[in-house]
């Protein structure tokens, strides 16, 4: 784990558990209680019924475990478990589909950021372990179609955005990462915005000093003779984060095959 100084409180990082020790975070609506034995890890988790994208509270406390009927209850077992355990965001499994509140356009010969923020999901790293005990989302994320055609497309999920184009407009939200998206229009008529697919599962996570998340950015180039469209994504992370530090890796690779897949259908 990183040693960054972060200038407000964060919810992810590695935390220290005595045996027999336990504690809960409540998490924009998900109850999470974790308790280390000697040879076992105990996991509680539960949602209210209605959860928010809107939601950005949370809180750490020690308390004992989630007893209630409702909360889902899960044990790892070790020959003998270390006190350390991280807990830390990390991008979808699948892409996400990114809606502007209101229809954007690019005309031609134009070029934008715009700065767009999706949701995260939560995973708890045991120290010696390399995959995640648990990997779930903060918020139950919907899903949505993304595709020309019910044949020809993916399963994703949605979620609206404002599609700000200064950092300043955007708000710092702990459960959501932020995305630039470059977009340059070399063609003579507009490009319209009105679905992003963000290929979530490709894009690491990092954490800038100021608590906010960041991925890299998509750079998306539309040809002044063709209405293709080329999708780049970025090495680093844009200089208006600061200093950051990476938290999680993308959970894919840079398949060929699968990026071309994935960004053929980058807007809708």
């Amino acid at each position: 784990m990183s040693d960054m100084q972060y200038r407000q409180p964060v919810w992810w990082g590695e935390f220290d558990f005595e045996a027999g020790s336990s504690r809960q975070w409540e998490l924009a609506g998900l109850e999470l209680a974790i308790t280390r034995h000697s040879q076992e890890w105990h996991f509680w988790t539960q949602r209210t019924a209605m959860q928010s994208e809107d939601n950005h509270e949370w809180q750490l406390r020690d308390a004992n475990a989630l007893v209630e009927t409702q909360a889902r209850f899960t044990r790892f077992v070790f020959r003998q478990t270390a006190s350390h355990l991280s807990l830390l965001p990390r991008m979808a499994d699948r892409s996400i589909v990114i809606r502007p509140i209101t229809p954007l356009f690019v005309p031609g010969g134009q070029e934008t950021v715009f700065f767009v923020s999706t949701p995260l999901w939560i995973a708890g790293y045991a120290e010696g372990v390399i995959a995640p005990l648990f990997d779930i989302p903060v918020i139950e994320p919907r899903e949505t179609w993304f595709g020309p055609t019910p044949a020809r497309g993916e399963l994703c999920y949605a979620t609206k955005v404002t599609g700000r184009t200064t950092l300043a407009q955007v708000a710092p939200r702990p459960f959501r990462a932020v995305t630039p998206v470059h977009v340059r229009n070399h063609g003579s008529s507009s490009l319209p915005i009105e679905r992003i697919n963000i290929p979530a599962p490709f894009l690491p996570v990092y954490a800038a000093e100021s608590g906010r998340l960041w991925t890299p950015a998509l750079t998306v180039t539309r040809d002044a003779h063709s209405p293709r469209l080329h999708i780049h994504i970025d090495k680093g992370i844009t200089t208006e984060a600061g200093h950051v530090t990476q938290l999680t890796p993308a959970r894919r690779g840079e398949d060929e095959h699968a990026l071309i897949r994935v960004f053929d259908n980058f807007f809708d």
